[in-house]
């Protein structure tokens, strides 16, 4: 009775001989680039499309407009952070986690850059050490 119905096959992890997804987004599996000149490839467009409800649910449409690259932005890697996992499928080397939150969380990575967390974190931090420099 089990084998009528089949295991739903994950799309969003698995990997190939040509490349290797990680919570949705494709890379070249040889050197875990998303934009890789040697393979060639370029997945950013076909990446973008997988987080483009995320997108205009979380930013402004002025925001986006004037901060979001969209296909010319910076590519991502996975060179040397992932690994087949007990279920052959790719996960973090971190954690071995298929679809791990924390290392291949591409909307929020994504989010973080138009809206520019990263900036405001480093401030923050840069300040905070000038003042416990300061006592």
């Amino acid at each position: 009775m089990d084998t009528q119905f089949s295991q739903q096959e994950d799309n969003y992890n698995w990997v190939d001989s040509d490349t290797v997804t990680l919570n949705g987004f494709s890379f070249c599996a040889r050197h875990g680039l998303e934009l890789c000149h040697k393979c060639p490839t370029d997945n950013r467009m076909m990446n973008n499309t997988s987080i483009e409800d995320l997108l205009t649910e979380k930013v402004s449409e002025e925001e986006l407009e004037k901060k979001w690259k969209g296909d010319d932005r910076e590519p991502f890697t996975v060179t040397n952070q992932w690994v087949r996992v007990g279920s052959g499928k790719p996960g973090c080397i971190a954690h071995k986690e298929v679809a791990c939150p924390e290392c291949f969380n591409w909307g929020e990575k994504i989010l973080s850059e138009i809206q520019g967390k990263k900036k405001v974190k480093r401030a923050a931090r840069k300040a905070k050490d000038k003042s416990s420099r300061l006592e």
